[in-house]
C-alpha cells in the first residue's frame, strides 16, 4: 500500500467508527428517552437548561421547547423528533 492509501480514509472506514461509538453509548448509558417531553427534559439538563440553546440546536422556537418540557405538547413533527433523537444520542 502506498503512502497517500493509507492516510485517505474511506467512506466506509468513518461509517464504522460512527457504528461503534453508537455501540458503546448504548453499552454504557442507560436507554435513551422515547418521549419528546422527556427528550427535551434529558437535553435541557445536559445544555444547562437553557431553553433558547437547546432550540437554536434542534431548529425551532424557544416556545416550542418550554412547551415540551411543561408537557403543553406531545408528539413533535418528524424534523423535530428527528432532531430531538439525533441530539439525545450524540449527548447521551
Amino acid at each position: 500500500m502506498s503512502d497517500r492509501e493509507q492516510q485517505q480514509p474511506t467512506p466506509r472506514h468513518g461509517k464504522v467508527l460512527e457504528a461503534l461509538a453508537r455501540a458503546d453509548r448504548k453499552m454504557f448509558t442507560r436507554p435513551a428517552p422515547k418521549s419528546a417531553n422527556a427528550e427535551v427534559k434529558f437535553l435541557l439538563t445536559r445544555m444547562t437548561g437553557s431553553a433558547r440553546s437547546l432550540a437554536e440546536r434542534v431548529g425551532t422556537s424557544t416556545r416550542t421547547i418550554e412547551r415540551y418540557r411543561a408537557g403543553k405538547l406531545k408528539k413533535p413533527q418528524k424534523r423535530l423528533q428527528a432532531a430531538l433523537v439525533e441530539a439525545t444520542e450524540s449527548d447521551g
